[in-house]
């Protein structure tokens, strides 16, 4: 007995793919089975929405094209290998392939194909492999030149289970091939359907009843529909009823509980309709929609079913047209006018109102898309679009770029989703002014008070007030600076400033140096191209410090401590201080001053760097207990505020 020991192998799936206008070819590659044994391959393939299984020999060769694949459709590919007996492998692992959707070209003068009627078969249950003749497949006209394709379709997939499909086109016959399940009676029908690829019109169906009889069989008649007239609806049409009538369980088959399906050759356009029905009545009806925006053709198909093993169900189909709306005269979208805006640089977020948006006359319930560009996004960034469908009116939102100014063109456009006469247009101009073209003036500062200081003294704080971007003037980021002519004498100056605040202070040291004044000046910048700053100045003054050796009273205490050597007094204008020595190495510096005045003694080793002992209101002695730990030290009296 023989047996197959190797399963095909796939080694390049598609190689190449060529698409016509509404069909394409794909070529499939494999590498050879290293079975000695294996005389040839057998290709087959499938749609995955449902349908026939086609099968092409390929013979010895290691590669096929298979022609007339439907465009925006997936499909599986499997094969097989078979022996010089012609016994067959199973299927390979299937791979698939989605065919690219090709572009629509609208035809409104195609003819649709064509194809003769199929007569009806009854067979012997286990009656084998069977072939059906298909004749006057046509594109329907000698003018039109379309890439035919046949599909085949078994309205009882448990009776017929595979229906293949032999056609190449343009040839006008093909056959179909099918083999019955094994002990299984009842009735199938199998639908035919030759597809031109054009827009509409491009459909024809033939059906036939393979009537399938076992052992002892009666004549039990199938069950009954009355015939459904053909639909033609408008693009987004809504929710379609069509009524059923004459549905009977068959003369002989009374008492039988009746199920009626429909199902749809083109679920992308017309979904499979809902059917509502309850036996044992004689009528019922489908209800379904047109997918949004859809347009071209479909073929339903309604089936009623007795139950019986055998003779025990009938098909009727009916073809539904969808027409695009523009077909029908329909005028486009509306949108009324936008008025042209004027703004200010750094204005914000602005709100533009859009009123009179509507799919246009004739058109009901198609979804609309409202969009909105802008022809200088350096100035006007592309707008944020605020609509839900079907309203009459939205909004844009958008502000200018940070301190840009110019004029942007703004374009909105409302889409109902037709094939064509399917936009509208608006444009407005938005103008965006520097703000030095109003009446807007230059940021404010507080005039700074000049200061006077004691030569020697610490770090400095000045306060900054009444900082401001101007008057009409909003958000701008504000930059403060400090500068100075007198490097030497005005050391470490730094600005302590947070934009928008209106406060801020400036901090610096003085230098030791033989200079008396200095100048700083701040200014305030509110970042606009002109108009845009505004400064103030102030002095600072150093008062001279008076510096005088002790006197002669000193001496005593320096020959009590001998490490204090010559200390020395340094005094400001506004006080006098005088020493007077202790026991043990200590003196008593006397502070005189203005009556009830707060001085503090501060002492130093360098004249540099001052450290604070006592602070009292004049007159006061401040005792010095520490001066046998110094070599030198310096005192003076500061004047507090």
């Amino acid at each position: 007995m023989f047996s197959f020991r190797k399963f095909f192998y796939v080694g390049v799936l598609v190689a190449v793919f060529r698409i016509s206008t509404f069909a394409a070819n794909v070529t499939l590659a494999w590498n050879p089975s290293p079975d000695s044994s294996v005389a040839g391959y057998n290709i087959y393939y499938w749609p995955a929405s449902g349908g026939s299984t086609n099968m092409v020999s390929a013979g010895n060769a290691t590669s096929e094209t298979i022609s007339n694949l439907i465009a925006g459709r997936t499909y599986f590919f499997a094969a097989t290998t078979y022996d010089s007996s012609g016994l067959e492998s199973p299927l390979s692992s299937a791979i698939s392939y989605t065919v690219p959707k090709s572009v629509t070209v609208t035809n409104p003068t195609n003819q649709p194909p064509t194809l003769n009627a199929i007569g009806n078969l009854t067979l012997n249950a286990n009656a084998g492999r069977q072939t059906v003749n298909l004749s006057g497949i046509t594109s329907g006209s000698s003018s039109e030149t379309q890439t035919l394709a046949v599909t085949a379709v078994s309205s009882n997939p448990g009776l017929t289970p595979k229906v293949l499909v032999n056609y190449t086109s343009p040839n006008t016959t093909g056959t179909l091939v099918f083999t019955l399940a094994t002990n299984v009676t009842g009735t199938a029908t199998i639908t035919v359907t030759v597809n031109d690829g054009g827009a509409s019109n491009n459909l024809v169906t033939q059906t036939f009843t393979v009537t399938v009889n076992g052992a002892g069989q009666t004549g039990n008649s199938p069950p009954t529909l009355n015939a459904i007239g053909n639909l033609t609806i408008n693009q987004n049409a809504g929710s379609q009823t069509v009524n059923l009538s004459g549905i009977t369980s068959g003369t002989g088959s009374a008492g039988q509980s009746l199920t009626v399906t429909a199902m749809s050759s083109n679920p992308g356009l017309i979904p499979n309709p809902t059917v509502n029905y309850a036996g044992p009545n004689t009528t019922g009806m489908l209800t379904f929609a047109p997918v949004p925006n859809a347009t071209g053709n479909a073929t339903i198909t309604i089936t009623v079913n007795n139950g019986a093993a055998s003779n025990n169900s009938i098909t009727q189909t009916f073809n539904v047209v969808v027409n695009p709306v523009s077909q029908v005269g329909s005028p486009p979208p509306t949108l009324d006018a936008i008025s042209n805006l004027t703004v200010s640089a750094n204005a914000g977020l602005q709100t533009v109102n859009l009123s009179g948006i509507g799919a246009g006359g004739g058109n009901q319930g198609q979804t609309l898309t409202v969009t909105a560009t802008s022809g200088n996004p350096s100035l006007i960034p592309n707008p944020t679009v605020n609509y839900a469908s079907p309203n009459a009116t939205g909004t844009l939102t958008f502000a200018p770029v940070a301190n840009a100014t110019g004029n942007a063109t703004i374009t909105v456009t409302v889409n109902n989703g037709t094939a064509d006469n399917n936009i509208v247009t608006q444009t407005f101009m938005v103008a965006v002014n520097a703000i030095n073209q109003t009446t807007n003036g230059p940021p404010t500062l507080n005039v700074i008070p000049n200061l006077t200081v004691a030569k020697g003294a610490g770090l400095q704080t000045v306060n900054l007030s009444g900082i401001s971007a101007g008057a009409g003037n909003q958000g701008q980021p504000l930059t403060v600076t400090a500068t100075t002519p007198n490097a030497l004498l005005i050391l470490n100056l730094a600005v302590h400033y947070t934009s928008l605040n209106a406060t801020g202070t400036l901090t610096f040291n003085l230098g030791n140096t033989p200079a008396s004044k200095g100048t700083i000046s701040v200014v305030v910048n509110n970042g606009l191209a002109t108009n845009n700053t505004v400064k103030q100045s102030f002095t600072v003054t150093i008062t001279a410090a008076i510096v005088k050796t002790v006197t002669a009273s000193a001496a005593t205490a320096q020959a009590s401590s001998p490490k204090i050597a010559s200390p020395a007094i340094v005094v400001n204008a506004a006080a006098t201080l005088t020493v007077t020595p202790g026991a043990a190495g200590q003196f008593a510096v006397n502070v005189a001053g203005a009556t009830s005045n707060q001085y503090a003694v501060q002492a130093s080793t360098d004249l540099m760097n001052w450290v604070s002992l006592q602070t009292n209101a004049a007159p006061f002695t401040f005792v010095e207990t520490n001066a046998s730990k110094f070599d030198r030290r310096f005192y003076r009296a500061v004047s507090l505020p």
